[in-house]
């Protein structure tokens, strides 16, 4: 469309609708040229995220065609805005040390800002180095230098071993970015500008002079319920609550046995029938997934929602009040899910306010609305409306396009990009701009460490359009980027001959036989040569061959002298042991301890007691892992229902019980599942009839003495009655 005409092409694309208009900007304020409204057909998006590219683009391109149809033009640019929930907002710390003294340049000071903001995002979710390639950084700002651990102003020009960056930062996911990109590309359409929800939102209902006063925003759709407040001047605060209009549709599916597409036309049967006077309210009817014609008064159907309202309420302000410290002076609601039933009242009450400062606002409330407004009556109007101004205001967030060693990069930014940005969006890690010297290695030979140092790093290499750059230049949209990582010095390395002195061997007989032993060197816990390689962090233990225990480790027969010898197992990933046999030792004849000293030429024998065996069912009781049965008295009958049978499996393979037990077997149980019904289950178990006798209509069943529905658990000595009326 024509910038210059500033008109403007606005969507709102929710979870269970599209919103479209066409407006454009007037002295009085906004003419809406025209407005389409689409619902999804299927649950193409959950609680405000595109799940399905394909059916939303389709919903998309309807509203679009429409739109095009209506105003007489082609629409290729559009406004859009991403939930306000996915804005993350997170303090990071980046901490570099060095081993010599260091002079820091303004490289190396923005290097540890970049580096810092990464480790802010990891924070969002830990241990996952990829998730920087994952969100977009819309800003950060740094908080605290520290050199040598002290605090100071700037590190540029500074020197020292040891500095640290403390940032906060702004990121939205890529994935909300990117599926917006992929639905408007379906629908040949181009991205014009991008806002969150509650900024477009606010900009219409809380204008800036309103924002002196503590107020909360609460923007309720299908899915979750988006919250926005404003103290002091400013927004101070967004959250959300991951419940919205999609619950109360839910408690009516699960109350009364519907499908979703039902239970969404009930909810909205009883939201119109409200707007009736009780004279004019109808029964709502409608069909259980039974096939049972069923039909209750509205009241009714409004105590089945009253429990989900209320917890809906109350989880809105926990949120308000964990981020507002405090009740707001009001609250204000707006979305499709603000007409919920007894919703403003339940706020009003969880916060302890006056229930005339909890508002419904719908769009007839905005001021300077003008054209096609008739059809936009509704809470659910006041956000495509918000994107609108807020893109024809200016106040949106700006892409640009570059491309890093060939690849293309869409940087999101509120400020100037640098390349820094670039390398940040890119997924690039920080630690490859600087060349590092190699890691020392360090290891500890006999409880004394030793050290091997590394070599000196090659730092990166930058460039613009093929010119030299750094890490501050600014970048432009269409700017080719290259990229070379720092080369990082070389580790320190060596072998096992580099920190183990030269141990003599020894000359034994054993057995009988004539054996030479040499000595045994263990780097953490594993035998190794001379010319083992070394592991950083290493433990090295070596030993002299002075003593019977010494000998038989070197020869792996240590382990064949402890007390007792036993069998080893596995019993479900848990090891356990059984002692089968007491072995015996002696040294020339005598009996010795493993203590005890060994000489060159000495005579060594080793006797041991005869192994016993055992059968796996000595050791397991498979009925202890049979499921429990589920007894109920029907109509004064007993049934029993049996719970599943234990399966036993050795070395993987099915077993009874009787085999005999060998050195590391795994033997794993599953456990049989214990029976468990819910009454709709019991009914079909015992083949329940449910056409009513001559005469009869109305189907009662108590359990344990209450009156009982299709979900009712079914305990284990249940008492259930079913009989007709």
């Amino acid at each position: 469309m024509d910038c210059c005409n500033e008109t403007i092409f606005a969507l709102d694309i929710g979870t269970r609708t599209v919103i479209g208009l066409v407006a454009k900007k007037t002295e009085e304020g906004l003419e809406i040229l025209h407005m389409v409204i689409e619902e999804h057909r299927n649950r193409a998006m959950l609680d405000g995220q595109i799940h399905d590219v394909v059916q939303v683009s389709q919903v998309v391109d309807k509203v679009k065609q429409a739109l095009e149809k209506e105003v007489g033009q082609s629409l290729t640019t559009v406004a859009v805005a991403a939930a306000g929930r996915t804005l993350k907002t997170t303090i990071g710390k980046k901490k570099q040390e060095w081993t010599t003294l260091q002079e820091f340049s303004v490289e190396d000071q923005l290097a540890l800002e970049l580096a810092a903001v990464q480790n802010s995002l990891r924070s969002i979710k830990k241990h996952d180095d990829d998730i920087v390639k994952d969100y977009h950084c819309v800003g950060y700002s740094v908080m605290h230098y520290f050199l040598e651990g002290q605090a100071i102003g700037s590190l540029v020009g500074q020197r020292g071993k040891v500095a640290e960056v403390e940032v906060i930062s702004t990121f939205l996911p890529r994935v909300v970015i990117d599926s917006l990109f992929s639905v408007l590309a379906r629908c040949g359409l181009t991205m014009k500008s991008l806002t969150l929800e509650p900024i477009a939102a606010i900009n219409v209902v809380i204008p800036a002079n309103m924002r002196q006063l503590n107020l909360s925003l609460v923007d309720i759709g299908a899915g979750t319920s988006d919250i926005a407040i404003t103290a002091e001047g400013t927004i101070k605060a967004y959250e959300m609550v991951p419940i919205a209009g999609d619950e109360m549709t839910e408690a009516i599916c699960q109350k009364y046995l519907l499908d979703f597409v039902e239970g969404e036309r009930i909810k909205k049967d009883v939201q119109a029938q409200l707007l009736l006077s009780k004279e004019e309210r109808e029964r709502i009817r409608f069909q259980d997934i039974l096939g049972f014609e069923q039909s209750y008064e509205i009241e009714e159907i409004l105590a089945t929602l009253e429990p989900t309202v209320s917890n809906l309420a109350q989880q809105i302000a926990d949120k308000i009040l964990t981020l507002n410290e405090k009740s707001p002076q009001a609250i204000i609601l707006i979305g499709g899910g603000s007409l919920t039933p007894l919703l403003p009242e339940k706020v009003a009450e969880a916060l302890e306010l006056p229930r005339e400062r909890v508002g419904v606002r719908g769009r007839e409330s905005l001021k300077g609305l003008t054209g096609y407004i008739n059809t936009m009556k509704g809470p659910e109007y006041v956000t495509p409306v918000g994107i609108a101004i807020t893109s024809l205001n200016h106040q949106t967030l700006s892409f640009i396009e570059v491309t890093l060693n060939g690849k293309s990069v869409r940087l999101l930014n509120m400020r100037k990009g640098t390349i820094g940005d670039v390398l940040l969006s890119a997924g690039v890690s920080m630690q490859s701009i600087h060349g590092r010297p190699g890691m020392a290695l360090t290891v500890e030979v006999n409880g004394q460490v030793k050290i091997l140092r590394g070599t000196v790093g090659q730092g990166a290499e930058l460039s613009v359009n093929g010119e030299k750059a750094k890490l501050n230049s600014l970048v432009q949209h269409g700017d080719a980027i290259e990229f070379i990582e720092s080369q990082t010095g070389k580790n320190g390395q060596g072998l096992i001959e580099d920190v183990v002195p030269t141990l003599r061997a020894v000359a034994v007989i054993l057995n009988g036989r004539p054996v030479k032993v040499e000595p045994l060197i263990f780097m953490n816990g594993k035998k190794v040569t001379l010319q083992t390689a070394l592991v950083d962090g290493a433990k090295i233990q070596y030993q002299s061959i002075d003593t019977v225990a010494n000998l038989l480790d070197c020869l792996g027969q240590l382990d064949s002298l402890k007390e007792e010898h036993s069998i080893s197992y596995t019993l479900n990933g848990e090891k356990k042991k059984v002692l089968i046999s007491m072995p015996k030792l002696t040294v020339n004849g005598s009996v010795a301890s493993l203590n005890g000293s060994v000489k060159e030429g000495d005579r060594i024998e080793l006797k041991y007691a005869t192994v016993s065996e055992m059968q796996i069912k000595e050791i397991v009781d498979l009925k202890q892992w049979n499921g429990q049965d589920l007894r109920v008295l029907i109509n004064d009958k007993e049934w029993n229902f049996p719970g599943e049978k234990a399966k036993l499996y050795v070395n993987q393979k099915v077993a009874t019980g009787e085999e005999w037990l060998k050195e590391g077997d795994q033997i794993v149980i599953l456990a049989g599942k214990s029976t468990e019904l819910i009454l709709s289950e019991l009914l079909a178990k015992i083949g329940f009839d449910p056409t009513p006798p001559v005469g009869k209509k109305n189907l009662q069943i108590i359990v344990n003495g209450f009156p009982g529905d299709y979900m009712t658990a079914i305990r284990d000595q249940s008492r259930v009655m079913i009989y007709w009326i």
